[in-house]
This record gives C-alpha cells, sequence and structure tokens, in this order.
C-alpha cells in the first residue's frame, strides 16, 4: 500500500545516504541515487566489487588460514570503525555482506537497515525486529538502543565463525537462537578446534560479552587485538566501561537526570518548614515530582539527616573574613586550572594525516595494479619498469624485491637469447659462404652449431640439408672409386661357386651396421653430433626446457639414441659443442664398420679436467 511503500522508498534513500559518506576502501562505495523519470523506479549506482562473500566461501569450504581469517576481519572491524565514526551503524553486519577480492582484500556491504545515530528521523518503530537473528547482539533482540558495540558483537559472531566453521549461537528457532544469545554463554574455541591461536579466543570473548560496557568499545580495538594475534604479541586487555545509569522511558527516548537543589536545612517537622527557610523544589517530570511528594527513600533521608546535623553546627553561621574566603577561590582557581592543564597533556595528540605518506601509497598501489596487468598481458619488459620503481618506492618489501629479480632474470635469458640468435645468423652465413665455396664439411660442422642456436631458421636448416647431401654424392663418390681399385682383389678370393650368407633374409653383406650413442650430460645448453663417414647417426640438443613462464629454465638431459647405417670402413667423428663454456671438442676415431655389427659409444666429461672421454665398443 501506500504507507508501506512510502517507507520503502524511505529506507531506500537512506540506505544511500547512509552508505553516500562513507568512503574508506573497506566499504562498499555508493556512487549516486536517484529514480527513473519514466518508470518511477528508484536505483542506487554501487561499485562494482568481483569476488566472493564470506558466506559462499565457508559454505565452499574453502581453506582459509587463521592468519588470514584475522586479517580479514581486522578490515571490517576498521570500516566499521570508520563507519561508527561518520554516525552510521551497520545493524546487519553478517557474513553475507563481507565481500573477499584478490588478495585477500575484504569489504563490507548493505547499510540496508543503518541507523543514522545522528539524525533525528526514526523510521523504525519502537521494538521493531531488523537484523538477521543468528548475528544479532543482545540488546538487539531485547529491543534496547543500539550503537557501535552492536556492530562488534555481530563481527564477533563472523570471527567466531570463520575460526570454527560452526556458530556460537545455533538452534532450532528463532526463539531458541535468541535465548542463547542474551543468557547463555558460547562454546569455547579450543573446545572445537585446539590448533586456534591462544589470542584468538581472548577477543572472541571480549567481542561477544553479552553487556556492551564490557565489549571492545571501539571497532578499532577489535583489529589492533586481532593484529596483535597475528604478530604472535598478546592481545592488549580492555577495561569495562562503567554502565550509565539513565532513565527511559516507553518509547527509547531519554530524559534529563533529575536535579535535586541543595536543601535549606532548618526546622523539617512535618508541620511544614521554619521561618526564612526557602522550599527546596525539584525539577522533573510529573511521574517524578510524585515520587519525591510521597514518602523520602532511606537514601535520601540519610542525606537529609546528615544536612541537618552539620548545619546545627555552632561554628556553621560564623562570618569568613574577605582574605579568608578570597584565598580559598584562589586556592580553588589555581586546582582547578591545574587539573585542566593535567588532563589536557595527557590526552594523546591528534594525529595528522600525512599527505605525502598517503600519496606515496597511493601510487604503490597504482604501479603494483600496472604491474600485475602487463605480466598478465605477456609484457615482461614494461612490468619490469613498473615493479622497478615499485621497488624504489618500498625498498623493504621482501616481495617486491623478489618479483623484481625474477623479471630481471627473464629479461637476461631474453636477451641471451636475442645474442645467441643474433650469432647463430652469423654463422649462417658463414656456412653458406662455406657451401657457396664447396667446403661442404666445413659448412655443414658451421651450419649445425647454427641451426643448434636457432632450430627456428628455416635457411639454415635448408643449407645444412644442401650440404649433407653434396657431401653424401661425393663420399658415394669415394666408396665407388676405392671398390673398383679392390676388385681385382676379391676376385682372386672370392669362391666360384656359392652364396654369401644371408643374414635376417637378406645378404649379409647388405646387413645395416648399428651405431648407440651415450652420453650423460652435465650441460643445460649446447649439443653432441656423430657421423660415420658423411652419414650423421646422432645430432642431439644437451638441455630441455622444464617450467612455466617465470620459473622456467633449461636443465641438462641425458643422451641414448641409436642409428642404422650403410656398412663401411670410414672414419667415425663426434662434436660436442657447448656455448655456455666455450666448448667446441672434435674426436676422430677410425673404425671398420661391418655389415649387421652393433656398437656402442660411450661419451663422458671430466668435470675436474674439462676433457671429454670416448669409448667405442
Amino acid at each position: 500500500d501506500d504507507d508501506d511503500t512510502k517507507e520503502f522508498q524511505q529506507r531506500f534513500v537512506r540506505e544511500a545516504q547512509a552508505a553516500g559518506i562513507l568512503n574508506h576502501p573497506a566499504i562498499v562505495t555508493v556512487h549516486d541515487i536517484g529514480q527513473d523519470e519514466s518508470t518511477g523506479v528508484s536505483f542506487i549506482a554501487m561499485e562494482y566489487v568481483e569476488g566472493q562473500n564470506l558466506k559462499e566461501v565457508l559454505a565452499q569450504g574453502k581453506t582459509l588460514s587463521f592468519d588470514q581469517i584475522g586479517d580479514i576481519i581486522a578490515q571490517i572491524a576498521d570500516a566499521l570503525d570508520f563507519a561508527h565514526s561518520k554516525g552510521i551503524i551497520h545493524r546487519d553486519v553478517k557474513p553475507a555482506n563481507i565481500i573477499l577480492l584478490e588478495g585477500n582484500r575484504a569489504k563490507i556491504m548493505d547499510f540496508g537497515i543503518a541507523k543514522i545515530a545522528t539524525s533525528v528521523a526514526n523510521l523504525t518503530s519502537t521494538g521493531q525486529f531488523l537484523g538477521t537473528p543468528n548475528y544479532m547482539a543482545p540488546e538487539q533482540i531485547k529491543g534496547a538502543p543500539v550503537d557501535g558495540r552492536t556492530d562488534i558483537f555481530s563481527l564477533g559472531i563472523c570471527f567466531y565463525e570463520c575460526l570454527t566453521r560452526r556458530k556460537p549461537f545455533g538452534g532450532d528457532s528463532l526463539t531458541s537462537i535468541s535465548y542463547k544469545i542474551v543468557h547463555e554463554p558460547f562454546p569455547p574455541l579450543h573446545e572445537i578446534n585446539p590448533q586456534i591461536p591462544d589470542g584468538y579466543g581472548e577477543v572472541v570473548g571480549n567481542a561477544l560479552a553479552k553487556d556492551p560496557a564490557k565489549r571492545y568499545q571501539r571497532a578499532k580495538e577489535f583489529s589492533s587485538a586481532l593484529r596483535a594475534v597475528v604478530r604472535g604479541e598478546k592481545p592488549a586487555k580492555i577495561e569495562p566501561m562503567m554502565a550509565e545509569e539513565t532513565i527511559i522511558t516507553g518509547d527509547r527516548d531519554k530524559i534529563p537526570t533529575v536535579e535535586m537543589p541543595f536543601p535549606e536545612l532548618g526546622d523539617m517537622s512535618p508541620s511544614g518548614p521554619a521561618p526564612g527557610a526557602a522550599v527546596s523544589t525539584i525539577a522533573a517530570t510529573p511521574g517524578a515530582q510524585a515520587a519525591v511528594a510521597g514518602k523520602p527513600r532511606p537514601a535520601l533521608k540519610k542525606l537529609e539527616d546528615t544536612f541537618t546535623r552539620v548545619r546545627q553546627y555552632p561554628g556553621w553561621r560564623a562570618k569568613i573574613s574577605p582574605r579568608i574566603f578570597g584565598a580559598i577561590i584562589a586556592v580553588l582557581v589555581i586546582g582547578l586550572t591545574t587539573a585542566v592543564l593535567a588532563i589536557q597533556r595527557q590526552k594523546p595528540p591528534v594525529p595528522k594525516v600525512d599527505q605525502r605518506a598517503e600519496q606515496r601509497r597511493l601510487r604503490e598501489r597504482q604501479l603494483r595494479e600496472e604491474g600485475n596487468a602487463l605480466l598478465r598481458q605477456g609484457r615482461v619488459h614494461e612490468a619490469f619498469a613498473k615493479f622497478e620503481q615499485l621497488n624504489k618506492l618500498a625498498p623493504n618489501s621482501p616481495a617486491i624485491g623478489d618479483m623484481v629479480q625474477k623479471l630481471e632474470a627473464i629479461r637476461q635469458k631474453e636477451e641471451l637469447s636475442k645474442q645467441q640468435i643474433a650469432e647463430a645468423r652469423q654463422k649462417r652465413d658463414e656456412g653458406i659462404a662455406l657451401y657457396n665455396e664447396k667446403k661442404f664439411p666445413d659448412a655443414i660442422l658451421v651450419l649445425q652449431e647454427s641451426f643448434t642456436m636457432n632450430p627456428s631458421d628455416d635457411q639454415t636448416a635448408n643449407f645444412l640439408k644442401l650440404a649433407q647431401e653434396e657431401q653424401q654424392k661425393i663420399e658415394v663418390v669415394k666408396e665407388a672409386a676405392a671398390k673398383t681399385r679392390a676388385a681385382p682383389t676379391r676376385a682372386a678370393t672370392t669362391p666360384t661357386t656359392g652364396t654369401a650368407p644371408r643374414a635376417n633374409g637378406r645378404s649379409a653383406s647388405n646387413a645395416p651396421a648399428q651405431l648407440t650413442t651415450v652420453f650423460a650430460s652435465p650441460f643445460s645448453d649446447g649439443y653432441i653430433m656423430v657421423k660415420v663417414g658423411a652419414d650423421t647417426v646422432a645430432h642431439e640438443n644437451l638441455f630441455e626446457e622444464k617450467g612455466r613462464f617465470l620459473t622456467r629454465r633449461n636443465v641438462p638431459r641425458p643422451v641414448n639414441v641409436t642409428a642404422q647405417f650403410a656398412p663401411r670402413n670410414a672414419d667415425l667423428q663426434v662434436w660436442v659443442v657447448v656455448p655456455s663454456q666455450k666448448i667446441t671438442a672434435h674426436h676422430v676415431i677410425h673404425q671398420n664398420f661391418l655389415p649387421g655389427t652393433t656398437h656402442r659409444l660411450q661419451v663422458t666429461f671430466n668435470q675436474q679436467s674439462k676433457t671429454f672421454d670416448y669409448q667405442l665398443n
């Protein structure tokens, strides 16, 4: 109906007004409030926050360390302290209203039933039940006035639930839950989980005290105690505040405390006041006047008797000389002035906002966010520049220092890769020149080095293949010439009858020879190449890449490769090239590789002498 609609709109506007004056990193910001002219729909434009609320995190069973829990609740306590300082009481603090962002940052939202403490308007009727029952303070349940300490109690329940994954005051019904909150103690933390740090038990006890006067009086005290426990320190003890005795009317409005003037004591007989005595009056409400007019209470009667005896003392009406009277007044003034100055000296100085420090913190945050964004885009060099600036602003941060070192390592690796590619191009050009001069063995060696440094260069691969083919042709011609020269001798010794023995269904003279190359590489770069005559029987890298992005690195890789080739009497050549160690080793072994034979080449490296050993079996 119209009344409900009007009340809703008033609550809606009040939420925006309450949250709109709160500008704090841990509070969801309200930017604007308005009403669509065409539809009449009211709206609030709020800060967009991407994350999960604490209720969802707890329901999903995600792991939060005790330090993380303490930090999250401390952030929310700081936000509530800021809101309380602006006259805003949240009154609905619960996990569903706490949002967790990336980096374990927390924000509190939904000041939908917040009360502006300084506002005269009160849309909540007397005794109306607002809030979430499981997270309400005793004074909320009893309908008593609320203040910032009410939010502290609710946040204490959230803290308890984060630590134990259960509520401190559970029940099957609203009545059961409400009774436990008001009358029963909560189960101690260590009975549920003995691993919870000792200091947290004391903090929870101070936050969940039934009497608001025995709780933390400010949310800032709550956050300071939590951060002390996170640092491994003992939280500071709190002193309970003296309860304020104030007469509360049925509509929760406070009335002034009754003032009683100093009585004129004379003859206080029932017959009336003594002649010349002033009649005492009491300024109060009609109910209070009725109470005074009746029979005096015992305490009041004792007070009257005391004053009566004092006034009856013979020296009471003696005159005081002006000098003595002036001295007494001077002593009182001096004493009062001294007391005021002492109290002022004891007041803590109001901290001044350090504008430079605040600007530096904002700049650090900006650089951190920009550097992380550049890293996600893979722009390492630009990210390094941002983190390098951040390291200058915060030189004592180990996390920033580690990030700068990692990015510097990546940059150096990229620089080495660029140098290696440039060297590979130089060797490629040198190999092509040797190929054009028909110095094929030398061209093959140089082009192999270039290809190892930059395997993605197609031009190097093509010329390497051409050089190997040309050298193969030369080797075939040489072998044919050698066979021609040896033919008469072979004819004289070959039987005129019979056939050559066969191996595996083919002539034994045509069975290939086999060579296995083994090398336990200690190097994280380079390659090994083995050739039998003009045939390359092994060409393997001595390393492999492991890890991802920031953790990517080269590790040694053992070589164990087998190849078959046409039998021949030829030189076996071995090259081991390690650019980082400036090693280019070349070894030649002459061997007659007979058809069907199997051979093993074992290469080892002596770390002390920096030499290679070659064993061919």
